[in-house]
């Protein structure tokens, strides 16, 4: 008998991660952010003028922490592969991340940064 284990398995029942990208002199950004997995991707949401979304467009390697909600790292990073999501993933990942935090991602889009503009990444495991 096979069962599908998730590929971020690490980070079940977790609110928070460390999302690290990196620079193009190889400098490690650290991020605290939200996500949510749907079919073994993670979704994050982001503002569309992030640095980190600049960073991921030319650099798609990044590292994934469990964390606390200030950053603290709680466990080991992984690697991942990080995007901008496609126009067919927006829906799916707001469905992903509404489903998790509900009234306090609500909340944000309306009073947080995300108010202006924002996207979604699409992160999956490193090969």
């Amino acid at each position: 008998m096979t069962t599908d284990v998730s590929p971020f398995a690490a980070f079940a029942g977790e609110q928070f991660i460390v999302l690290t990208t990196f620079r193009q002199n190889g400098e490690a950004v650290p991020t605290t952010v939200w996500f949510a997995e749907r079919d073994g991707k993670l979704y994050i949401t982001t503002g569309a003028a992030a640095g980190k979304l600049k960073r991921i467009r030319s650099n798609p390697q990044v590292t994934l922490a469990p964390s606390d909600r200030v950053g603290i790292v709680t466990g080991a990073a992984l690697p991942a592969l990080a995007r901008e999501a496609g126009p067919d993933e927006h829906a799916i990942a707001e469905e992903a991340l509404d489903a998790k935090y509900g009234k306090q991602l609500r909340a944000v889009r309306v009073t947080g940064p995300f108010r202006a503009t924002s996207t979604h990444l699409v992160v999956t495991p490193a090969s």
